[in-house]
């Protein structure tokens, strides 16, 4: 008995609390244990355990710690080379100094880079969300209907009720129509195949397919994107403006209803416009609506501040867009792109030089906005676009480009992006003020216009203006018929702007016969744009084709300035009777084209204002008849002539037309003696002032 007493007394004190031992469970054997800490009870010992308050983690054996260490170093210098481009070196737990040290730093790199992103993104709350003023706008309604209805502007008398109809109108609301879905498939045809090469900045499969989704949501009365419907709008608009008619047309049987289908959608257009301009913050499908309604505008009103106002608008978009930084570093994904996110970029790229390309050929041409862009080259980051086709289900992948230029609308893109570059580089040397141009080394002129010239000897034969390559570009035209429309656009506006460059020196070739060189190079130029605008392949209406298209008929207007100046300032010269036969052509051009739209009409009243001012006439040429005998032209087009007033008449038919009542201006005589027989340092300030107050003229 002594000895089982001993025994007892000689047993360790127990380890685990009372309650643990009690209901016979395991215990953690600190104090509080987790049993005892899970039942809010006391833990309560009889011999306290060691003072800790959680359970110590079991070491690690070394191997599993090299293993752990070397797993991750391994991923750190897979994602350095995969970022340098290095050789593939495989992880190990004694690294070199040299590649640990760039590992770490590109580590670092990448999180001060996600820190920006952070930063930024708090920075610009507010500056991208929609407005907080809905109120200012009026309500929109959005409707399918005829085009009867769309020419006419008839509205249905009943109005829906709410219950039948969720685009239910009042005073309040403007409402916008749409044509109907057929309609609308023939005029998405029409542009594909007669405007999209001369503006490329849509991806015609993606708009294929949102004309169905668009008019089956809208038909099925849900809410539409206001940027989705400006982008139609403005696409219909504008192909309407360029739409063949044809007597069972269900589009438009005649000229005019085109282009009052064109003024009617144009309308539309502006108005989901300035409703979304007032209510969001504008999309990418806001900017290509932008673009296009510039288009429409200046056709139909030539190079207009109208016109000018979008263009603007659109690159204030693209800003805020942050288009201009799209192939930035900072701006990329970091998960891998499909085929939609390459093609959405390719097609932003385009977006985003069409607008920079426009803001610097604007600035090389006559308006107030002449000399001054808003683009610098230095705040773009935004690779060009590709040369390859919106079939193409390889688009902006990086490929090889194909070794033979195409005829298509992105090598026509390209050429006007090199024009602009040219176009930049003269705004930022040519001064606006006279005075400063005439001190300034004439060597730097004959510079730019060497540049002007390379790039017109450079365009792809089928671009080019000479006989060779014309001839050679036929066989094209029978697959690509628009070849001959990019190749007036594209020697417009790099013969305008070769005028542009020498026109104030074409004013002093007579006093300084290094000028002689200018008067050549605009005279050359103004020709070649006038026979540029000859190969327009034709309507059964040539006169309509040539009012319509109203930025080449502006061309056309500064071409025959170049003329019309000359014959002013620059008398007796050899060519004169050629230049005169020149001008009536294009006079009587804008004459037969006065029907038609009113742009013709305001060129030919400045342009025969001035002659008559100045007092050139530009004579009666004489034609041939059947007989053999020759008779003069007001004779023989006296019908033809009828509409003109009795000013222009007098211009056009020489000066012995005089009309009662009108009185002709000697001042130019009275000038011009003074300019050749006063003294050599003529202010020039009253040349410029006049060839001004024509080639200028607000529009």
């Amino acid at each position: 008995m002594p000895s089982n007493m001993h025994r007892r007394r000689a047993r360790p004190d127990p380890v685990s609390c009372q309650s643990c031992r009690s209901k016979k469970l395991k215990c953690n054997r600190v104090q509080p244990c987790s049993n005892c800490s899970a039942r809010s009870i006391g833990c309560n010992y009889i011999v306290p355990p060691p003072r800790q308050t959680e359970a110590a983690t079991p070491p690690h054996s070394i191997p599993e710690l090299v293993g752990r260490i070397e797993r991750l170093e391994s991923i750190v210098l897979h994602q350095a080379q995969v970022e340098t481009g290095s050789e593939r070196v495989s992880g190990s737990l004694y690294t070199t100094p040299p590649e640990f040290t760039f590992a770490t730093s590109d580590v670092v790199s990448n999180v001060h880079q996600v820190w920006d992103k952070e930063s930024q993104s708090l920075e610009n709350i507010g500056t991208r969300e929609d407005s907080l003023l809905p109120c200012l706008s009026s309500g929109l309604t959005l409707r399918i209907s005829s085009t009867s209805e769309l020419l006419h502007g008839q509205l249905p008398i009943k109005i829906p009720t709410p219950e039948s109809d969720t685009y239910r109108t009042n005073n309040n609301e403007t409402v916008v129509i749409f044509p109907e879905y057929r309609i609308a498939v023939q005029l998405f045809e029409s542009y594909e195949s007669r405007v999209n090469h001369m503006c490329r900045i849509l991806h015609i499969p993606t708009v294929r397919s949102l004309i169905k989704t668009f008019y089956l949501r809208l038909s099925q009365r849900e809410s539409v994107p206001l940027g989705q419907a400006a982008l139609l709008l403005s696409l219909f608009a504008l192909s309407a403006f360029f739409y063949q008619p044809s007597e069972d047309s269900e589009v438009a049987t005649t000229e005019q209803d085109a282009v009052s289908l064109s003024k009617a959608l144009s309308k539309g257009a502006l108005d989901v416009l300035d409703h979304a301009r007032r209510n969001t913050s504008g999309t990418l499908e806001d900017i290509q609506a932008y673009i296009l309604m510039s288009f429409v505008t200046f056709h139909l009103d030539g190079f207009s501040a109208r016109g000018r106002i979008l263009s603007t608008v659109a690159a204030s978009l693209a800003r805020d867009l942050r288009l201009h930084r799209l192939d930035a570093v900072d701006e990329q994904a970091e998960r891998e792109p499909n085929i939609r996110v390459l093609i959405d970029r390719e097609i932003k790229r385009r977006v985003f030089w069409h607008i920079a390309t426009s803001d610097w050929l604007y600035a090389t041409i006559s308006g107030p906005q002449e000399g001054m862009y808003f683009i610098h080259p230095n705040h773009i980051k935004v690779n060009l676009p590709r040369d390859c086709l919106d079939d193409d289900d390889i688009m902006g992948e990086d490929i090889e480009s194909s070794i033979d230029t195409r005829p298509n609308g992105m090598t026509f893109f390209l050429e006007r992006v090199r024009l602009a570059h040219l176009c930049r580089e003269m705004a930022d040397i040519i001064p606006l003020e006279t005075s400063k141009l005439v001190e300034m080394p004439y060597e730097r002129i004959i510079a730019l216009d060497k540049k002007l010239e390379d790039f017109v000897l450079s365009l792809p034969f089928f671009l080019s203006l000479d006989d060779e390559s014309r001839i050679r570009s036929k066989r094209l035209e029978t697959m690509y018929p628009h070849i001959p429309v990019m190749r007036c656009a594209i020697t417009h506006a790099a013969h305008s702007r070769r005028c542009k460059l020498h026109q104030k020196f074409l004013l002093r070739q007579s006093l300084d016969p290094r000028y002689a060189y200018s008067r050549k190079a605009c005279l050359e130029s103004a020709r070649a744009v006038i026979r540029a605008y000859e190969d327009i392949p034709g309507h059964e209406s040539p006169t309509y084709a040539t009012a319509r298209m109203g930025m080449a008929i502006h061309y056309m207007h500064l071409a025959v300035v170049v003329m019309v100046m000359d014959l002013c300032f620059n008398r007796d010269q050899a060519d004169e009777a050629e230049i005169k036969a020149d001008v009536r052509a294009v006079l009587k051009k804008f004459q037969d084209s006065r029907g038609v739209s009113l742009l013709p009409d305001r060129f030919l009243r400045s342009l025969c204002d001035i002659l008559r001012k100045h007092g050139v006439y530009l004579g009666v040429p004489q034609i041939s008849t059947a007989d053999g005998d020759s008779e003069m032209v007001y004779e023989t087009r006296t019908g033809e002539m009828s509409s003109l007033d009795d000013q222009a008449q007098s211009t056009l038919y020489g000066e012995d037309t005089q009309i009662p009542g009108t009185v002709t201006d000697s001042s130019f005589d009275e000038f011009w003696q003074f300019v050749v027989e006063g003294e050599p340092n003529l202010d020039s300030t009253p040349w410029d002032n006049m060839f001004s107050a024509l080639d200028s003229r607000p529009l």
